[in-house]
């Protein structure tokens, strides 16, 4: 159960505060922004806290259970061990990168990404070359939290 809020009855107006309020921050959706601006003290600590948390879990590495795909995984490699900031930047630059880009780095340069995976995928029934590949794919979790894969070419032998 929650604490009760030492602060109930502050000042809610910026003329009751005598201060402007700083500006949110550009992009940021007013239906997040304003409602904050009418919590106490107390309650912005604790979603600072809760904040954090969440992005703590949003940001956790992708387990191996987590990592499975479509078809048959031939071989796979784990991610580089990044700064959290540097893992941000790196999700940044694959949620931009186009497929073509992908294809050009090597399966040691992918782990900046994420899990590498080499799969061999079947295509449907009746096909006597199934399965086909191998393909490269990056498994890693993007800005929501959800684990996903992106295509990164042919691998090596296929």
């Amino acid at each position: 159960m929650p604490e009760p809020d030492p602060d109930a009855g502050a000042p809610t107006s910026p003329e009751e505060r005598g201060a402007e309020m700083p500006a949110p921050p550009e992009g940021l959706a007013k239906r997040v922004w304003e409602p904050l601006q009418a919590q106490t003290v107390y309650d912005l600590e604790r979603v600072i806290d809760y904040c954090e948390e969440l992005i703590e879990h949003k940001e956790r590495p992708v387990s191996p259970s987590e990592t499975a795909g479509e078809g048959e995984v031939a071989d796979k490699k784990p991610p580089q061990n990044l700064s959290r900031e540097e893992q941000r930047v790196a999700k940044e630059e694959l949620e931009e990168m186009s497929t073509d880009e992908m294809k050009e780095l090597s399966e040691d340069e992918l782990t900046r990404y994420g899990h590498v995976q080499i799969r061999k995928l079947p295509c449907g029934p009746g096909c006597d070359g199934c399965p086909h590949g191998p393909y490269r794919y990056i498994v890693y979790r993007d800005s929501r939290g959800k684990v996903t894969s992106k295509y990164a070419g042919k691998a090596d032998g296929g």
